[in-house]
């Protein structure tokens, strides 16, 4: 029951705030002021009658006493200027997520024994692709999930998660492939919007199996501020590229995707350094596998090695360009490659500004993509690919900010390697290719002593002509020279000017390759294929092959009829990806 004294003051609370915002302007322009001011002593009035009878207040909505609230469900309703709808079965105890700000990216929540990392990929007028990523920060594995949140737009596809809809609560429940989620470790799911982005969830309920109980957990996770709350973080953007790599980020409130802060812990931001925790791993757990093993890599001679001086063979996969499958730059995408024997990631980012340069999405995906090897202890190459453009100096300009952000941003990591040009053609060596590694290579110096992979004339195919004029003094060091093939187009006349360039002592590393023809289609020719690995592993020369996505070319890893993004099964693999993963091993 509401006191009398209490509804007093709750009126004169209201005669103040008109005067203050000129609502009795408003209203007189509609009808009396006195009847404006009677209807709200009214409306005070019936709040003392809410618990009396069968009326009730949902929400702090006011109820008469047959229990009807006295704001339609189709009305707007405001929250802290922010107007969301209120239909159907939406949740009235939940806060509607409010007006985006249109600036803030990700937002996490912290729950018992689990995080929440909500992290828009993408935004475009009327959709948005988002993903959201479970991570485990109890002390027992999880083995079944069930993520259940409010938002007042609609999804429409998903993946990597079964979806289920009640109104505008929305369920998503793990698959085959990511139900187990190891201590300190993350599962991921994604969907698309159908309308434009309205707001992150405040609150996600979390049903969980841990290892051994064999009984399910419910918990509840609860968003960090964003937006337009003073206390949200932000981050300053340079004008032109969407990405500056002096921007002040607010370590442990979930707007850096590469920054993982343990809630019961001091936060300290990850430099890059992977020293965070004595480990490599952005999230501060140690890294296990072939990163941790082997350390930073090197070139010494003509050969790739280990911290340890030993020769270090990569193979691994390569991405498609990253701005038209993106959604294959994942953890689990990456993990199911590094089972079958894989242990580096290469993201190719194209180079021309109409075909995947920009500063918003790609970059963001090179970040997943980043991290996402980084935990799995995995080596990751940067390529800046350069293709149709043909002269590197082209996207000279571009490369610069690229490299320059990029290399402040991961210069100290271990298990980062640099690949400044793709595969330069119509153009040559001496003229074009190598004044532009002599003005790149030393921007990149200034942050990271990592390896540096540089194109060679022809579509990375001339690494002769390369092995007669290679870069020299402080241009040369932890240098190597790239080599790519498609074995049905490519034989044994490239095979032959490998074995000169190999002859004269010149380092190289295959960052693309396929058994397909240089077309990325046409028939598969495993008996060239098979020359060239033999070639390849017999001299100490790594090989990255292309590409990990289920594009309808005969050069692609999965099928076209292929629906994941990650967990893969053998069954899900083209013929390529099948012959790809034996040479894995």
């Amino acid at each position: 029951m509401i006191s009398k004294q209490m509804k007093k003051s709750i009126c004169m609370l209201l005669v103040v705030a008109m005067c203050l915002t000129g609502c009795g302007d408003a209203a007189s322009a509609a009808g009396d002021d006195k009847t404006t001011l009677n209807d709200l002593v009214e409306w005070t009035n019936s709040l003392g009658s809410s618990d009396q009878g069968s009326g009730t207040t949902n929400g702090g909505v006011g109820s008469d006493n047959s229990g009807n609230s006295n704001i339609d469900k189709n009305s707007e309703i405001s929250d802290n200027g922010n107007k969301a709808q209120v239909k159907g079965e939406w949740n009235k105890n939940a806060r509607p997520a409010g007006k985006w700000d249109g600036t803030t990216k990700d937002n996490k929540s912290v729950g018992d024994g689990f995080e929440i990392l909500f992290s828009l990929q993408n935004t475009w007028e009327g959709g948005f692709t988002a993903n959201v990523s479970i991570k485990n920060t109890g002390s027992k594995k999880i083995t079944k999930w069930e993520l259940t949140f409010d938002y007042p737009g609609e999804f429409s596809d998903c993946w990597n998660a079964e979806k289920t809809q009640s109104g505008h609560t929305y369920t998503f429940k793990n698959v085959d492939w990511n139900g187990t989620i190891e201590v300190g470790q993350t599962a991921e799911f994604g969907f698309n919007g159908k309308s434009d982005f309205e707001g992150f969830p405040e609150t996600y309920q979390l049903v969980k199996t841990e290892d051994g109980s064999g009984n399910s957990e419910s918990a509840t996770a609860t968003s960090a501020p964003w937006g337009g709350d003073s206390s949200a973080p932000t981050q300053t953007s340079s004008p032109g590229t969407g990405n500056d790599p002096s921007a002040t980020v607010t370590p442990g409130t979930g707007n850096d995707p590469n920054v993982t802060a343990d809630p019961n812990a001091g936060t300290t931001p990850d430099d890059g350094s992977g020293d965070i925790g004595g480990s490599d791993d952005v999230s501060g757990n140690v890294v296990s596998g072939t990163v941790k093993k082997h350390g930073r890599l090197k070139v010494k001679g003509r050969y790739i090695v280990d911290k340890k001086g030993k020769k270090f063979l990569i193979k691994g996969p390569s991405t498609h360009g990253i701005a038209w499958f993106p959604e294959f730059v994942n953890k689990a995408a990456f993990n199911s490659c590094k089972k079958w024997g894989a242990n580096t990631v290469r993201l190719a980012c194209y180079s021309s500004e109409g075909e995947g340069y920009n500063t918003d999405s790609v970059w963001d995906t090179i970040d997943k993509g980043v991290k996402a090897a980084t935990e799995l202890g995995m080596y990751v190459i940067i390529d800046w690919h350069i293709l149709n453009e043909n002269k590197p100096m082209m996207s000279y300009d571009r490369a610069k900010v690229f490299f320059k952000h990029f290399a402040k941003k991961y210069g100290k990591r271990k298990n980062v390697i640099w690949e400044i040009c793709n595969e330069p053609n119509g153009c040559e060596w001496a003229a074009d290719i190598k004044p532009y590694a002599k003005k790149i290579i030393p921007l990149i110096r200034k942050y990271s002593q990592n390896i540096i992979v540089v194109g060679t004339p022809t579509w990375s195919q001339d690494v002769d002509v390369v092995a007669n004029d290679r870069l020299t003094g402080k241009y040369k060091k932890n240098v190597c020279y790239t080599l790519h093939f498609y074995a049905a187009t490519h034989k044994d006349d490239l095979r032959n000017r490998v074995k000169t360039a190999i002859g004269k002592g010149l380092p190289i590393l295959c960052t693309e390759f396929s058994i397909c023809e240089a077309s990325g289609a046409g028939t598969l020719d495993t008996s060239s294929g098979n020359a060239w690995i033999s070639l390849l592993r017999k001299n100490g020369i790594g090989y990255v092959s292309w590409s990990l996505c289920n594009k309808d070319e005969a050069a692609s890893l999965l099928l076209p009829s292929c629906q994941r993004t990650g967990g893969f099964k053998k069954s899900d693999l083209s013929p390529t990806g099948k012959w790809v993963i034996s040479k894995w091993k």
